[in-house]
């Protein structure tokens, strides 16, 4: 498996367009942002945090008992998959610089747009244009409720997980279409 694109498309495929991981996302930004809605905001921004961590274990065990095919050893997208889940630590220092001074309503706009930033490489690792639009709507709905809709804590984080199951769907359709295309 040396060429590139069948690395790409096999990652792609194996991984329905990383729709388990958007589900697993989306659910996780939605239920936060309900604890905020409900007024636990600091058990919201720790649900965001640790559950964030979660994410890959978890979206693991759902693709294997959906019976999604493995991604062969020889592929090398994984490790870049893991690189990328880290900048997501290394980016956490900004999100909470923006909320010092009790400006709790930016922690899901700072969130969400380091959220895009994180997504924009994996437009490369799917070879899917849909995650650079991913991207580019995560950072713009961390402009808006950052700096003109900032009101309230947990609207961003409903907008924000909306969006991530929103392009779950769309990601899962366009690899079943490439996949019964293919056949």
């Amino acid at each position: 498996m040396t060429d590139s694109l069948d690395q790409h498309s096999e990652y792609r495929h194996c991984s329905r367009g990383g729709a388990v991981y958007l589900v697993v996302e989306g659910l996780l930004w939605l239920v936060s942002a309900t604890l905020g809605a409900i007024g636990i905001t600091p058990f919201a921004i720790l649900f965001l945090i640790v559950g964030g961590m979660l994410i890959h274990p978890i979206s693991l065990v759902v693709t294997r008992i959906l019976g999604f095919p493995k991604i062969s050893e020889a592929n090398r997208l994984p490790i870049l998959n893991t690189w990328l889940a880290l900048s997501i630590p290394l980016g956490l220092p900004l999100v909470f610089m923006a909320t010092l001074g009790g400006r709790t309503n930016l922690f899901f706009p700072a969130f969400s747009v380091l959220i895009g930033v994180h997504w924009l490489p994996f437009t490369y690792m799917y070879a899917m244009k849909s995650f650079a639009v991913l991207a580019g709507l995560f950072v713009l709905i961390g402009i808006v409720f950052g700096f003109v809709i900032t009101e309230s804590f947990s609207i961003c984080g409903f907008v924000a997980g909306g969006v991530l199951l929103t392009s779950a769907v769309v990601n899962y359709l366009l690899v079943r279409r490439e996949l019964k295309i293919g056949k």
